[in-house]
C-alpha cells in the first residue's frame, strides 16, 4: 500500500498528517482541470500512478468548534446529495482525533476514466474549519484504505512553550 515518511506539517504547523511518500503536489495543469474554478483547495496532492488524490483547505473565516462538527458535516452531506441525488456511499460519521472530532462522509462521482469514491471531511484547526477531500477509483480497495489512513492520521500538534522549544534546540518562529 506504499510507504509513509514522517508526518507532514500543514498550515504553518497547525495540523499534522501522515502522507504516503508517493503523494506529490498536483501539477501540469491537472489541478486546474480537476478544480476548474478560481478558489481551488489550498493544498492539492496526488499519487499520479494510482490516480489517488487529497486536498486540504484551512478556511480561516469559517469558525468551527468540536461541538459543531456533527451539524456541519451533515449540512455539507445534504448539499452534496442535493447536487448528486444518488451519490451517497456512507452517511456522515464522526471520529475522535485526539482532543478534536473529525466529521466525514463518502460519495460517488463519475469522471472521464471511471467512477470515483470521494471522501469529504471537516476538522477543527485552531477553531477554524479545515475542509478536506480525497478520492480514488471505486474498485481501488487499497486506495480506500490508504485514504482512510490519511484522514485518521490528522492531529493538532502539541503546543510547546517558547522556553521548551529553545531549550530542546528548536528555533522559535
Amino acid at each position: 500500500m506504499g510507504s509513509y515518511g514522517e508526518k507532514s506539517y500543514l498550515f504553518d504547523g497547525r495540523l499534522t498528517v501522515l502522507l504516503p511518500d508517493s503523494f506529490r503536489t498536483m501539477e501540469g495543469g491537472r489541478e486546474q482541470l480537476m478544480y476548474p474554478y478560481e478558489d481551488r483547495p489550498q493544498i492539492i496532492l496526488e499519487d499520479a500512478d494510482t490516480c489517488r488524490f487529497c486536498t486540504f483547505s484551512l478556511l480561516k473565516e469559517q469558525k468551527l468548534a468540536g461541538i459543531q462538527v456533527k451539524n456541519v458535516i451533515q449540512s455539507i452531506t445534504k448539499a452534496v446529495v442535493s447536487l448528486y441525488p444518488s451519490c451517497l456511499l456512507s452517511k456522515p460519521r464522526l471520529v475522535k482525533r485526539g482532543e478534536e472530532t473529525c466529521g466525514w462522509f463518502s460519495f460517488r462521482t463519475s469522471g472521464k476514466e471511471g467512477e470515483l469514491r470521494n471522501f469529504m471531511y471537516v476538522f477543527p484547526v485552531n477553531n477554524c474549519m479545515m475542509l478536506g477531500t480525497m478520492g480514488c477509483f471505486m474498485e481501488d480497495r487499497a486506495g480506500k484504505e490508504q485514504l482512510m489512513k490519511i484522514m485518521e492520521s490528522l492531529e493538532i500538534p502539541e503546543k510547546k512553550s517558547a522556553y521548551s522549544r529553545v531549550s530542546s534546540g528548536h528555533s522559535v518562529r
